[in-house]
């Protein structure tokens, strides 16, 4: 505002000075033209004197005084002529300048006034001319910026675009390689419980064998003594004849008989427990048959089972490598990417200034630009009327 009223003050000074010049450029006209009359009543005079007492050179007196009276009105008619014009030129610029607020039109007023008419319409042409070369840079700066703003665009949205898709890329891969290693830890911890178990299962079954071993070998050991015990008890009673006397004649009133005939006799009872002894044997050897082939399939089904998951657990962990490389990847095209993009934002910023807000002003140049050419044009065609 207070540039605005600065800049009108001095052009109400500068009019009020051309006006003033105007005023006493008129002041001097018409002191011109009295003193024309005045210099031609004097020659009349002057030729008055001369012709009363010179009557021979009355008609030559005559003649100069008409000639003087033709060059003298001639020249004052011309100079009316053109001063009546560059009045009329001045008042018709001077409105204009003053509802146009224009300084080009302005400055023109004291050229128009001070210069001789033909070096005025030099002026008026040499000002047409400057402000339509100021008007085709204009619109060659209009062109240049329409299509750097449109290229500017167009930039900043893919970079945006393309910013937005990298950094939800990188949330993905960040979401994938959290999971793959939560997979892999879990994996990992299932593999180490399975061999846990296996190898606690493993220590059972070889504590299993080893008793069963101990239990068949304790069976089959008790078996042999037993039946050597026999052998021996049946070679006695044989040889006593106690098991022939018993069995073909009773036993004579206090003679010893042996114990052959006590519940069955002692033969009888070891061959009874040989019998469970053997059934120990056959016992533990089929209870060791099934805990070797259950162990068996344990075992198989252990060794399948943890080479699945070993595969899957390498394939987890290449799956995370690879998401982990693709992630490094992406995140250097990010920088990459919001570097360009602030670029692109820097230059917008750049651009604003001459052809955003210098856009505007531009449009309000143009249009007073315009409003000036038509009344330069205007200014031209009175001259030119003037001098038909």
């Amino acid at each position: 505002l207070t540039t605005s009223t600065s800049s009108k003050d001095a052009d109400t000074k500068y009019l009020d000075d051309v006006t003033t010049t105007c005023r006493q450029k008129a002041a001097d006209y018409e002191s011109n033209q009295k003193l024309r009359t005045d210099e031609l009543e004097a020659i009349s005079k002057a030729v008055q004197i001369v012709s009363q007492k010179l009557s021979l050179l009355e008609v030559k007196f005559q003649s100069l005084l008409q000639l003087k009276k033709a060059t003298s009105l001639a020249l004052l008619r011309s100079a009316k002529n053109d001063d009546v014009l560059k009045a009329k030129l001045l008042g018709f610029l001077q409105g204009e300048a003053q509802r146009l607020k224009s300084a080009a039109l302005t400055n023109l007023l004291e050229p128009v006034a001070t210069a001789a008419l033909g070096k005025v319409k030099e002026t008026i042409e040499g000002v047409i001319e400057r402000l339509e070369e100021q008007d085709n840079q204009d619109t060659e700066k209009q062109t240049w910026c329409a299509s750097e703003l449109k290229y500017n665009e167009k930039n900043r949205r893919s970079k945006t675009v393309m910013v937005d898709e990298l950094n939800a890329d990188i949330d993905r891969l960040n979401a994938s390689i959290i999971s793959l290693g939560e997979d892999i830890e879990s994996m990992q911890k299932d593999l180490s419980d399975s061999a846990e178990a296996m190898a606690n299962a493993t220590g059972i079954r070889q504590q299993e064998k080893s008793m069963n071993a101990a239990t068949i070998e304790e069976a089959q050991k008790a078996q042999g003594a037993v039946l050597e015990a026999i052998n021996a008890l049946k070679e006695f009673y044989e040889s006593s004849g106690l098991a022939l006397v018993q069995s073909q004649q009773p036993a004579m009133t206090g003679a010893y008989g042996g114990m052959t005939s006590e519940t069955g006799g002692v033969v009888s009872l070891l061959e009874t427990i040989s019998a469970d002894f053997a059934r120990l044997e056959a016992d533990t050897k089929s209870e060791e048959q099934s805990a070797a082939e259950e162990f068996d399939k344990l075992s198989s089904d252990y060794k399948i089972n943890k080479a699945e998951k070993e595969t899957d657990l390498k394939h987890l962990q290449s799956t995370k490598v690879e998401k982990t490389s693709q992630l490094a990847t992406k995140g250097s095209e990010l920088q990459s990417g919001e570097k360009e993009l602030a670029a692109a934002l820097q230059y917008y910023e750049e651009l604003k200034p001459p052809c955003v807000k210098g856009g505007e002003a531009w449009k309000e140049r143009e249009e007073q630009r315009q409003e000036e050419l038509a009344s330069l044009k205007k200014a031209m065609d009175i001259m030119s009327a003037a001098s038909a």
